[in-house]
């Protein structure tokens, strides 16, 4: 296997976002591109991710291939690479390789967690609410959550959307109509929806968002959110967060 990416950053920030939630991934490369399952150690939140070979500038996959490494030692090697440099990944003798092709060229080789690391099993979830907003909007919606509790709640009822949270002392709360804000695109539900979940693990997965891009959230009563965000149109990422109880 031997791949280069034609965008660093596009590799350094799912890295990033897979390295907020987890210590060790789990990088598949078939004839398509490659793809990330991973769930973090709690068991609160799934990371997925796939990328078409065509974000490679060049892809040599004989066989699909799984590549298990250390996060740490993955993302302590890309943060020294600039924007300009070229990085290609290849497999050898156990280890991932990685050659970086800048002013000067380096290569690196980190060893492959043991074979028997295998990612988790995609559940099968079913939502009767959803929305699309403009990821600033979602994230100022959640900053601002956050200076009164540690969890936020969504609710879809009609047309509106309701984010807020509260404590035994304060309460924050806003709600969105998709016929008066241009940044709420799409809303749907079955009845009245709502759900809460933990404001540290959305901060961790929104960082990936583009704010001036648009973000997908679907989920049901007291139930898992999926996540979906289009970074390029070679390139989804989706991540599924466990609700928290009410």
């Amino acid at each position: 296997m031997e791949a280069e990416f034609k965008d660093i950053d596009l590799f350094k920030k799912i890295m990033d976002a897979v390295g907020a939630l987890m210590s060790d991934v789990s990088l598949d490369f078939d004839e398509n591109g490659f793809s990330i399952k991973a769930m973090d150690p709690a068991n609160i939140a799934m990371v997925l991710f796939e990328g078409k070979k065509n974000i490679f500038s060049s892809f040599v996959v004989d066989k699909s291939t799984k590549l298990s490494v250390s996060l740490d030692d993955l993302n302590s090697i890309l943060r020294m690479i600039k924007k300009e440099d070229k990085i290609r990944l290849s497999d050898s003798k156990n280890k991932l390789s990685i050659d970086i092709k800048g002013k000067n060229k380096m290569h690196f080789s980190i060893p492959l967690i043991d074979e028997n690391y295998t990612a988790q099993k995609v559940p099968q979830l079913k939502f009767t609410a959803d929305f699309s907003a403009l990821g600033s909007m979602v994230k100022d919606a959640i900053k601002a959550a956050s200076l009164v509790d540690d969890s936020v709640y969504f609710t879809v009822d009609g047309q509106r959307l309701i984010i807020g949270s509260r404590n035994e002392e304060k309460e924050f709360s806003e709600e969105v109509s998709m016929n008066e804000n241009k940044e709420l695109f799409d809303i749907k539900s079955e009845g009245t929806t709502r759900a809460k979940y933990s404001i540290e693990y959305l901060i961790k997965i929104l960082g990936i968002v583009d704010p001036d891009k648009p973000v997908k959230m679907s989920f049901s009563n007291n139930y898992p959110m999926k996540l979906d965000y289009e970074i390029n149109p070679d390139a989804n990422m989706s991540f599924i967060l466990a609700n928290r109880i009410e």
